[in-house]
């Protein structure tokens, strides 16, 4: 739902026409970010907000990265900025990006521009200082809407009117914008997940499907970051089950079902988690071998997959404590939620018995800490045993019957457990 909305006004631009609303928002009166304007105004430079905080801006969603985009030369701004004392970092120059860092927040400010010849995200580029023009060669309608210092509206390709219809489409031909880069493929469908609503633009999933076996060429890191930036949504099955039938899902990680992921997205919202972007991949696939042959992951995040995927005992209230003390309280909880959403899946639980298990397990060791173990091998040592194996084995020993006791016993319970195994 568009939150800030006038009735469009239409004004004439080129040869054709524009829409142009306002935008009313916050963030917009930011003191930095109006500096800026005024800085370039006083230059006879338009300066505007595009992309992502524009539309999240009118979807009333919280902003975070904020792009502008000009119409001079990047030595231009690049020029100004230091004349005015603001850090200017040229950090893709060449492709007309200088970012400003004012209080110690960026602000991409990037010149308008044609790519001459794409070759994925690089390109030779052209500088101009055509708005429309600039739009024609972004990805998608929602993602061309400019915003002037005080909300004025510039929209030369109708996105307003599609981010209205909960509608992803492609600008001009989708067949050549995903050429350009075939991440866009996956850029599609997550866009779809976040902003779309059925039926799919069926010339953009054509050419989706049509290009799809490019995939495989693109490098392993921008394929997981798009890939994990959809799991992380608020329910990705929209765009995977599109995803599945268009054979793109097959170049990314192909389960042959995902009833656990599609179990494990209802808990989540029936318990009002966040979205566990790891134990959804565990729940969407469970090989980790593949995952880590078609994903490029961290080897901390290899490591929780493995640890999720691995068949662990049930998580129980009765088992939670010692559980934790094991591999951590965050962990196990993080398993137990995906535990619950298998055992939904094949019906062994009902959703709704599901999430109150959860939400119990949650309520009763929220506020719990894990108590660290109160012996150490100079409490060993105290008692005469000399330096060596046997101190570790003692310590285990005593350990284990502390675990076995819910991790309760105190200091002195466990010093009389070692003088007893003595």
């Amino acid at each position: 739902m568009i939150v800030f909305w006038l009735s469009p006004l239409r004004l004439p631009f080129g040869s054709g026409y524009v829409e142009m609303t306002s935008l009313v928002i916050p963030w917009l009166t930011l003191p930095p970010l109006q500096q800026l304007f005024s800085l370039f105004d006083k230059e006879g430079a338009t300066l505007r907000l595009v992309g992502g905080s524009v539309r999240d801006g009118l979807l009333g969603l919280p902003v975070s990265d904020i792009d502008l985009a000009v119409d001079q030369a990047p030595e231009w701004v690049m020029r100004l900025l230091k004349k005015n004392h603001i850090k200017a970092i040229p950090t893709g120059i060449d492709h007309g990006t200088v970012t400003a860092v004012i209080d110690k927040r960026p602000y991409q400010i990037t010149t308008l521009r044609v790519d001459v010849q794409t070759f994925g995200r690089r390109a030779h580029v052209a500088f101009t200082d055509d708005w429309v023009q600039d739009a024609l060669r972004r990805d998608f309608t929602m993602n061309a809407i400019y915003s002037d210092k005080n909300g004025q509206l510039f929209d030369p390709v109708g996105g307003i009117e599609d981010l209205k219809n909960n509608r992803v489409r492609f600008i001009g031909s989708p067949a050549q914008r995903i050429k350009e880069d075939y991440l866009r493929i996956l850029r599609f469908f997550r866009f779809s997940a976040r902003f779309g609503h059925e039926p799919y633009d069926q010339e953009g999933l054509k050419a989706c499907k049509l290009y799809a076996s490019h995939l495989p060429h693109l490098a392993r890191e921008r394929v997981t970051d798009e890939f994990l930036k959809l799991l992380q949504l608020p329910s990705p099955l929209y765009s995977l089950d599109a995803m599945n039938e268009t054979g793109v899902l097959s170049y990314i990680l192909h389960p042959g079902t995902w009833d656990e992921l599609k179990a494990l997205v209802k808990l989540e919202q029936a318990c009002t988690y966040l979205p566990a972007t790891f134990v959804r991949l565990a729940a969407f696939h469970p090989a980790l071998q593949e995952i880590k042959a078609r994903l490029r992951l961290s080897k901390k995040q290899e490591s929780f997959l493995g640890f999720l995927i691995k068949n662990h005992g049930l998580v129980t209230n009765e088992s939670f404590k010692h559980q934790s003390y094991r591999w951590g309280k965050e962990e196990v909880f993080d398993l137990a939620l995906l535990q619950t959403a298998r055992r939904v899946s094949v019906g062994e639980l009902s959703l709704e018995t599901g999430a109150r298990f959860l939400t119990a397990l949650h309520n009763h060791f929220d506020s719990w800490s894990i108590p660290p173990f109160p012996l150490t091998g100079d409490d060993v040592l105290s008692l005469g045993i000399k330096e060596g194996n046997k101190i570790g084995s003692l310590l285990r020993e005593v350990e284990t019957w502390w675990i076995a006791q819910d991790l309760a016993p105190d200091r002195n319970a466990c010093l009389a457990q070692l003088e007893a195994l003595l």
